[in-house]
């Protein structure tokens, strides 16, 4: 933040209160909902929060915020169009992640998370919003957003569609994706290989959206998108059968 105009400091300080009301805000929900349950899961799913809000601080006084929350030069309508664009990719990166791995029928792989995701409480419809927007928030926040803004001012590289290729840009890119794939290894229980990638791979696509849009949104949609259709099976909001995903065959 050294040498930034006063106007453009406002607007900083301004945003960041912002990021940090929503995150206190969802942060606290979460607890109160995990902790009444499982003092464990309260530990795991504010750690994402406490982390966001230290690198947010961290990002502001030290680094240079490039990525915007609500960003002037991307509509609402090019947001939700970049989400669905991300999560259509995630499903072709889906067949992907399973041919490195063992062939996984998408179906299979659903129930796979339903198995290792943890249980808020007994409510289908609170564990259904806990997973599809708070946690969904409050990781791409965590690992992505905020992380990508601080890793890049720290070496000293922009945040823009100009400089996707650039060699910086794409180890610390990497390095969030692995980190966000490690994270789900230790808060969920993941062991499945293809799941793995796919995670790893939703990583880079929301990334790559953040690094393209300099918008936080688009990644945040597409790992809501993401959860939501996940957890609607997995919690039993809606019948399997219900949902017909693309490359599923309509079964």
């Amino acid at each position: 933040m050294v040498g930034v105009p006063a106007h453009n400091h406002m607007a900083e300080k301004r945003d960041l209160l912002i990021e940090l009301g929503i995150l206190g805000v969802m942060g606290y929900f979460l607890f109160f909902i995990s902790v009444a349950v499982n003092p464990t899961l309260g530990s795991i799913y504010t750690l994402p929060v406490i982390l966001a809000i230290v690198l947010a601080m961290v990002d502001y006084f030290f680094g240079s915020k490039t990525i915007k929350l609500i960003s002037k030069n991307l509509t609402w309508t090019q947001a939700i169009l970049w989400g669905i664009g991300g999560y259509v990719a995630l499903i072709l990166s889906t067949q992907l992640a399973s041919g490195l791995a063992q062939i996984i029928p998408l179906k299979e792989i659903l129930s796979l998370l339903g198995a290792s995701a943890p249980v808020f409480s007994n409510s289908a419809i609170l564990n259904y919003i806990s997973f599809s927007f708070l946690i969904a928030y409050v990781e791409t926040m965590a690992f992505f957003i905020i992380a990508l803004d601080l890793f890049a001012s720290m070496f000293k590289v922009q945040i823009n569609k100009q400089n996707l290729f650039n060699p910086k840009l794409i180890l610390i890119t990497l390095g969030l994706s692995l980190a966000f794939m490690l994270y789900h290894v230790q808060a969920k229980g993941i062991e499945n290989e293809s799941i793995l990638i796919l995670v790893f791979f939703m990583a880079v696509i929301s990334l790559f959206t953040i690094i393209w849009t300099q918008d936080a949104r688009p990644s945040i949609l597409i790992h809501v998108i993401s959860n939501s259709i996940a957890s609607a099976t997995i919690f039993g909001v809606v019948s399997p059968l219900a949902i017909c995903l693309p490359l599923m065959g309509g079964a």
